[in-house]
């Protein structure tokens, strides 16, 4: 048969069921698929519930229309969020088009291009736009662009310089200012609106508070504090609007461009520049938009503008809208029709077969969302199992206390993980992640193999922390929290009544000038009121104090004799560290790494298996910031590294699938993905549904005013004009707020909604009424519905005694100091006295014989053990699982090496490859003037290197495919942790590009001057090096690594190889442990 195109009007030629019969798949679609697949030409939107095959659906919908001939594949183009589902959809679309061509039934053969579609994230696509046509709107289509270390580091700059009377009137630090800003920055870029009118807005508001002013002495307390924060919030937005609009000049200035930017300039592009719109709608006939619920108001905008009227079809599911607090809208599905010309009265198609969930699991999913539906004004069906689905257990466990809630789900999770469940997978899902170390204890404490996802679980780790906590102590003089858990950690061991006494020491230096002497009272009343952080009592500058005072001031005598002498050890220890802060951020952290004993105290401690690597990994993010900025200061990156914390709590990268592993993240985390065992923890009130009362972020610094959400029509309005006195405003504002809330319970019904629809087979529902608080915490609303309606049989015991928390009546009697070993202090001390107890002199007439005996077993084993490296350069990783034993005996007895000529002549080019990638800046004619008058003999300081050669090597290179390329990176070093041993990667050069599809992606060149590989085996295993690089870059620069390429240029020969396949860095880790095995 030979493909032929056909009029998208004319009849089809085959069904989706005889496509399905030719593609020979196992399950023909059901009449809800065929229905969607077999869609009329025109717009359409899909509701499509949790697990009710959408990609299956998509997918199949362009192998008909391809089959059919309406469409060829390169005029589809299909836009989701990750570039995981990106890659799931283009490789499922490939394949089958690749066998529809090979019968007749697509055009083109199997390797032709016309067989790929364009599949890609929804900003991949306008950086496509972007880079296209940038220059109709006067702007660079080379900017480079930034991730958000440099974007925090140049919004920190801004504020910085833009410290004047109307920002310092904001009394916030650096950087509260700084997250404000971009928190402000990108708002304006998704809601597409204008910073003038944004803060003209606030500028009237602040009119009217004043006006209400006159009432504001006769008000009562809770007006008051309303008209306090809304005053506060009206000064800050013109304030925040100023710097944004600052800091939007700045990265234009520079040429720099951030994600939300590329968005906002494509849709300028297309809404002035009609003929790229025509480009666009001509080049795509077809276009599919996966998890359209969670698309921000200007990615709608922007999609709308190109392609109102043409076959769009929208997937997505309202009850999955979790994402509002970025831009999206549970709303906007329902607008679907009258943003792309669809008639009113079309009905959306519907996917409503779950082929993940157990039925009771459904039950429950249908329980939770029931009020949402009723009140949706887009159709949603209710969750039916698949035909063969099992019951599905759902376990309700309630516990007294958290302590008893985390102990049950460890042992739930160790019964399904145990004997035979390695290759299960399972997720502890959290609203918050508050409380996920106590349940990361309890899974430790049985054994139980877990992992807290992402940038939070490594913040967590004890060692980690008290190393924040350190770089905290010396770079803020109020981290008083900080420094009292170093205080009272295993180091200094300060006791709880030696910190009240320094405590009072604060206070009674906050009560004295420098000469110690007693200030006037009005100057200590004005201290006392004070609001400003500056002013208020510091523990740091009390211990600073106490280092280097005399023993004979009064105040020391609330302190014990040891605890002073413990203090004045730390104050002095602290003033050491802090007289280095000078150092390069990263030497400085390791110095106070070192300092502080944490590499000894990790290494010691037989639990922290999970914190060997923790340090190492905290490098990484410090890498990344630190090549971000030119000027990386020890407090812009404490400042960043909260706030990418809080980034990635509302915005997660998700996480790889790991089995047998317990893997710990929120839910929005888990958002897309599947676990055969499932549980959710603290379903009590005010956690799972959240605090209503905290439902108010409307005037949170830094956020957009309801007025200018792209979705306002939807949203509540605050009728604050019409007030006349304080008393009215916070009538209005309670009005107001209770809308808000009725918002916030819709969002946490989706919430759970999303949790309990990520299992396959297994789930549990856990609470307890005791923690730390002073009532119990009744069960969660969603709990009670799933008993009233018959959907758990277990029922929740009553709390014991409803007055006294049971966690409160404990008290604790240990001994302080307390003992750093604990329980181990019997062993340890055994074990140090029997060590202790052997001298060098112990001879026996035994000891001749027993050498010789040893020696004989080695030399016949011919097998030299030692244990694994903590620390590997990544070229050697191949030498490792290529010849251990070889690697062994080298290390046993370590020989010099000569310095080869040709390891010198590598060098000096490398160094001239780095420096002309330094001028890559100059026109060609300009640069290879430069490179002209380079001085030889100064690069071949190394010793003696034949220039003949090295002027070979150069004319080669200069010659070549990246003679006049310009590299975004060169000798970048990276370290990452892979198997428990960190790897140093230091990548001689890296390109970046954007493909067809309108993907970054990223080149990694590594520069040889030796031979290239003689035989297939030496070239698979320098492949090992590229493979390391790949995944080292990825995770610096946060980006999937399948964006990542990696070829070596052997110079000398000008030959590029680019392997086809690299290691994977599962594949990596098992050659590793199979080598050390």
């Amino acid at each position: 048969m030979t493909w032929q195109r056909r009029d998208m009007d004319e009849p089809m030629v085959l069904s989706a069921l005889e496509v399905a019969k030719i593609l020979g798949l196992e399950h023909p679609p059901t009449p809800e698929q065929i229905a969607i697949i077999e869609s009329p030409r025109s717009p359409a939107l899909v509701v499509a519930g949790a697990g009710s095959g959408k990609t299956e659906t998509m997918a199949a919908r362009v192998v008909w229309l391809v089959a059919n001939g309406y469409v060829a594949p390169h005029e589809v183009l299909g836009l989701t969020f990750t570039r995981k589902a990106a890659g799931q959809l283009a490789a499922r679309i490939r394949d089958r088009i690749t066998m529809l061509a090979s019968r007749g039934y697509a055009p083109g053969g199997v390797d032709d291009d016309l067989n790929i579609a364009t599949v890609s994230t929804y900003n991949a696509f306008a950086n496509r736009i972007y880079g296209h046509y940038a220059i109709h709107i006067g702007l660079d289509p080379d900017a480079t662009i930034i991730g958000d270390a440099a974007a925090w580091q140049l919004a920190r700059d801004v504020a910085r310089t833009t410290l004047d009377g109307d920002v310092g009137a904001l009394d916030k630090k650096l950087n509260d200012i700084t997250a404000g800003l971009l928190d402000m920055s990108r708002a304006l870029n998704d809601n597409v609106a204008d910073p003038s009118l944004v803060g003209a807005w606030g500028e009237s508001m602040h009119e009217k508070l004043r006006d209400l002013s006159d009432t504001y002495a006769v008000a009562r307390a809770e007006p008051k504090k309303t008209f306090d924060a809304s005053l506060a919030y009206a000064q800050s937005l013109p304030v925040l609007v100023r710097l944004a609009t600052e800091y939007d000049r700045a990265k234009r200035a520079r040429g720099l461009i951030e994600f939300s930017d590329q968005v906002r300039y494509a849709l300028e592009i297309c809404e002035t520049t009609p003929s790229v719109v025509g480009d666009l709608r001509e080049q795509f006939k077809v276009v599919l938009l996966d998890e359209y619920q969670d698309t921000s108001v200007v990615q709608t905008r922007l999609l709308t503008t190109i392609f109102r009227g043409t076959p769009v079809m929208a997937v997505g599911d309202p009850h999955q809208s979790i994402y509002g607090w970025r831009g999206a809208s549970a709303t906007n599905m329902a607008a679907f029709d009258a943003d792309f010309g669809v008639p009113a009265s079309t009905v959306p198609f519907s996917l409503s077969i779950s082929w993940r969930n157990p039925r009771n699991v459904l039950d429950a999913a249908n329980r939770f969302v029931a009020p949402l539906s009723e009140a949706s004004p887009v159709p949603v069906a209710t969750l039916r199992a698949r035909e063969g689905a099992p019951t599905g257990p759902i376990e309700l466990l309630y516990s007294e206390t958290m302590a008893d809630e985390t102990v049950a789900v460890a042992q739930w999770f160790a019964q399904r993980l145990g004997s035979g469940g390695s290759e299960r997978t399972a997720a502890l899902l959290f609203r918050a992640s508050r409380n996920m170390s106590a349940f990361r204890d309890a899974l430790e404490n049985l054994g139980v193999p877990c992992h807290v996802v992402g940038l939070g679980g490594l913040l967590d780790e004890p060692v980690i922390v008290d190393l924040i906590c350190t770089l905290r102590v010396l770079h803020d003089a109020t981290a008083d929290s900080e420094l009292v858990r170093l205080l009272s950690g295993p180091r200094w061991m300060i006791a709880p009544r030696d910190v009240v006494g320094l405590h009072r020491v604060s206070r009674w230096l906050g009560q004295h000038n420098h000469k110690r002497q007693l200030l006037d009272e009005n100057v200590r009343d004005a201290l006392r009121s004070s609001v400003t952080s500056e002013d208020s009592e510091s523990l740091i500058d009390a211990l600073d104090f106490i280092a280097t005072a005399s023993a004979d001031y009064e105040v020391f005598a609330h302190i014990s004799d040891d605890g002073l002498q413990r203090l004045r050890e730390a104050g002095s220890f602290i003033s050491r560290l802090r007289r280095h802060a000078t150092f390069d951020l990263r030497d400085l952290v390791t110095y106070v790494y070192e300092e502080m004993l944490l590499d000894i105290e990790t290494a010691a401690n037989p639990h922290s298996s999970g914190a060997r690597g923790a340090f190492d990994a905290f490098l990484e993010p410090l890498t990344t910031f630190v090549s971000s900025t030119d000027r990386p200061t020890l407090g812009s990156f404490l400042g960043w590294l909260r706030e990418a914390e809080r980034r990635e709590k509302l915005s997660p990268i998700p996480p790889r699938i790991e089995k047998g592993v317990v893997q710990l993240m929120t839910i929005h985390a888990a958002k897309g993905l599947e676990w055969d065992y499932v549980a959710v923890p603290r379903l009590v009130t005010n956690e799972l549904p959240g605090d209503r009362s905290r439902a108010d972020t409307w005037r949170k610094f830094g956020s957009l005013p309801y007025p200018f959400r792209g979705d306002v029509s939807d949203l509540p309005e605050w009728t604050w004009k019409s007030a006349t006195t304080v008393e009215e405003l916070h009538s209005t504002w309670e009005s107001f707020r209770e809308e808000v809330r009725r918002r916030f319970d819709a969002e946490e019904r989706r919430l759970v909604y999303v949790a309990v629809t990520r299992t396959q087979c297994d789930l549990l529902l856990t609470g307890s009424y005791w923690n730390t608080q002073k009532s119990p915490r009744q069960p969660s609303v969603f709990v009670q519905e799933l008993i009233d309606a018959h959907i758990v049989e277990d029922t929740i015991p009553a709390v014991e005694n409803e007055d006294t928390n049971p966690l409160g009546d404990t008290v604790l009697r240990v001994p302080w100091p307390r003992d750093p070993f604990g329980e181990r202090r019997a062993r340890v001390t055994a074990a140090a006295d029997a060590v202790s107890s052997v001298g060098t002199n112990h001879g026996s007439s035994w000891d001749r014989d027993i050498d010789l005996l040893l020696r004989e077993r080695a030399e016949r084993l011919g097998d030299i053990r030692i244990p694994a490296p903590h620390r590997i350069a990544a070229s050697k990783f191949k030498d490792f699982i290529s010849t251990p034993a070889e690697i062994a005996a080298g290390m046993v007895r370590p020989m010099p090496e000569q310095p080869y000529r040709a390891t010198l002549l590598g060098t000096v080019f490398h160094e001239w490859v780095e420096r002309r990638a330094g001028l890559a800046h100059l026109t060609p004619g300009d640069l290879l003037e430069a490179l002209d008058n380079d001085d030889d003999s100064e690069l071949g300081r190394e010793g003696p290197v034949d220039a003949l050669q090295l002027r070979a090597l150069q004319d080669t290179f200069v010659a070549s495919e990246w003679g006049l390329r310009k590299p975004i990176d060169v000798e970048r070093e990276i370290h990452i942790v892979l198997a428990g041993v960190t790897v140093v990667c230091k990548i001689d050069a890296v390109f970046q590009h954007v493909d067809d599809q309108g993907e970054v992606r990223f080149d990694i060149v590594d520069w040889k001057t030796g031979r290239p590989p003689q035989d297939d085996d030496d070239y698979q295993l320098k492949q090992t090096q590229l493979a390391l690089y790949r995944i080292a870059y990825a995770r610096w620069a946060g980006v999937d690594p399948d964006c990542v390429d990696a070829a070596f240029y052997f110079v000398a020969d000008d030959m590029v190889l680019r392997p086809d396949q690299l290691m994977t860095e599962a594949e990596l880790i098992s050659r590793w442990k199979s080598a050390m095995a």
